[in-house]
C-alpha cells in the first residue's frame, strides 16, 4: 500500500473592492489580521479542503495520545511524514507567552548562594602579579588555606623581603587548616602581616620566617616596642582583640609580635632562634605591646642564642593588666643569657602557673610591677 502523502494547501488573498455592509463589518473585524486592501475569500475548493484539514487535526491529536512507541527500524517513509505533523501539531499545543508568542518557561526562584558557618575563602596566589608567593586579604571574611607555600630567599637574591601573606582589614578569620609556610635562606621573608582590628590566625605551621605573625592596627607598631628602645609616653592604643592561637613555629627568628589592647595568645608551639645580627643584641620570641593582654599555654623552646647578648621568651611593653599564664619555656642548650619574661613600663603584670627554664625567669624595669607570681621554675637537666 502506498503511504499517503498529506499536502499543506494555502489560503489565496484575492483583492477585493468595498461589498454589501455584511462584507464591510467582516473585513473591519479582519483588518488587523489581513493586509490593508485584502480579505480572506476561500472558494468551495479551499472551503472543503479546510475542513478536511480540521478533521484532519482532531484525528492527529486522538492519535498522538494513544498512539504506541515504535522503534527507528519501524518507520517507514509515511510513517515518518506522519510523526513530524504529529511533532508539529503537538508544538501548536505548547502554551505560549502571552506577550512574547513564543515557548516560555518560568523559571523557578532560587535563593542566592550563601556560605555556611563553617566555609571560607581559600586564598589563591596570584602567579602573574607576583614572582614571590603573595596571598592577600582586603575585605573581613574567613580565609583558608588548601595547600602549603614555600619562598627560598638566597642571601644574594634581590627583592627578597616582605611577607606571604597580608591583611589590610578587620574582622578576618584565616584559617591554615594544618598548612604551612615555610622560608629558606634569608630571613627576610615573614609568615602573616595584619593592620586592622578583630584578625584572628590559627591552625597552621610557620617555618624559617625572619618573623612568623605582625599584627598592629594604625598608631601604634610593635617595631616600635623592641628591647632596645625607650618607651615611649604617647602610647595610644585601641582595641585590636588580635588572636594567635594553635600554630607551630618552628626556626623562626620571632614567632608572634603584637599591639593593640585585648589581644590573646594562646595554646602555640614556638621554636625560636634567638640569634642576633643587630647591634642591640637582644631577641626575643614573642613580643606584646599594649594593655589587657593575655598570653596562655603556650611551649617555647630557645635555642641558638648569640653569645653575650640577651634572649626572651615573652617581651611586654606598656601592658599594663595583661596576665601570662600556663606557659612553659625550656632552653635546648646554655641558658647563659635567656629571660622568661622581660617588662617594660608594665604594671599590675600577672605571672600564674608558668614553668620557665631560663637563667633568668623575670625582668622588670623601674616602670613595671607584678600583681602575683607563681613562676614553678623548673630545674635545668644537661642532656
Amino acid at each position: 500500500m502506498n503511504p499517503k502523502r498529506w499536502k499543506i494547501e494555502s489560503i489565496q488573498w484575492q483583492k477585493t473592492a468595498p461589498g454589501p455592509a455584511v462584507e464591510a463589518n467582516r473585513n473591519a473585524n479582519l483588518k488587523n489580521i489581513y493586509p490593508a486592501g485584502y480579505t480572506a475569500r476561500p472558494n468551495d475548493e479551499q472551503k472543503s479542503t479546510m475542513n478536511s484539514k480540521h478533521a484532519i487535526g482532531v484525528a492527529a491529536i486522538l492519535l498522538i495520545t494513544v498512539m504506541p512507541r515504535v522503534s527507528a527500524e519501524e518507520i517507514g517513509g509515511g510513517q515518518l511524514v506522519w510523526l513530524l505533523l504529529s511533532e508539529g501539531i503537538k508544538q501548536q499545543l505548547r502554551p505560549r507567552s502571552a506577550t512574547s508568542g513564543q515557548d516560555t518557561q518560568s523559571a523557578p526562584a532560587v535563593a542566592p548562594a550563601q556560605k555556611g558557618p563553617n566555609e571560607c575563602e581559600v586564598l589563591q596566589w596570584d602567579l602573574k602579579a607576583f614572582r614571590m608567593p603573595s596571598l592577600g586579604i582586603s575585605r573581613p571574611g574567613k580565609y583558608c588555606l588548601d595547600q602549603d607555600y614555600e619562598v627560598e630567599c638566597s642571601i644574594f637574591s634581590h627583592g627578597c623581603s616582605g611577607e606571604l601573606i597580608h591583611i589590610r582589614a578587620s574582622n578576618v578569620d584565616l584559617d591554615f587548616r594544618g598548612h604551612t609556610l615555610r622560608v629558606s635562606g634569608a630571613r627576610g621573608y615573614g609568615g602573616v602581616w595584619g593592620l586592622g582590628q578583630n584578625i584572628r590566625v590559627h591552625n597552621g605551621r610557620i617555618e624559617g620566617a625572619g618573623a612568623g605573625i605582625i599584627l598592629a592596627n594604625r598608631g601604634s607598631s610593635p617595631l616600635r616596642a623592641f628591647p632596645s628602645m625607650p618607651p615611649n609616653s604617647d602610647d595610644f592604643f585601641t582595641n585590636t582583640g588580635f588572636v594567635v592561637e594553635h600554630m607551630e613555629f618552628s626556626d623562626v627568628n620571632s614567632a608572634v609580635m603584637v599591639s593593640g589592647s585585648g589581644n590573646q595568645i594562646r595554646d602555640n608551639k614556638i621554636s625560636a632562634t634567638l640569634h642576633s645580627t643587630s647591634s642591640a643584641k637582644t631577641s626575643f620570641a614573642l613580643l606584646s605591646y599594649g594593655p589587657s593582654a593575655r598570653i596562655e599555654r603556650n611551649t617555647f623552646r630557645l635555642h641558638d642564642l648569640t653569645p653575650g647578648s640577651n634572649g626572651y621568651a615573652i617581651y611586654l611593653r606598656s601592658a599594663d593588666g595583661s596576665i601570662v599564664e600556663g606557659n612553659t619555656v625550656r632552653v635546648d642548650d646554655t641558658p647563659s643569657g635567656t629571660i622568661g619574661v622581660g617588662l617594660s613600663n608594665s604594671k599590675d603584670i600577672s605571672l600564674r602557673r608558668n614553668r620557665i627554664d631560663t637563667e633568668k625567669s623575670t625582668e622588670l624595669d623601674g616602670r613595671s610591677s607584678l600583681q602575683s607570681t607563681n613562676l614553678n621554675n623548673i630545674e635545668r637537666k644537661d642532656e
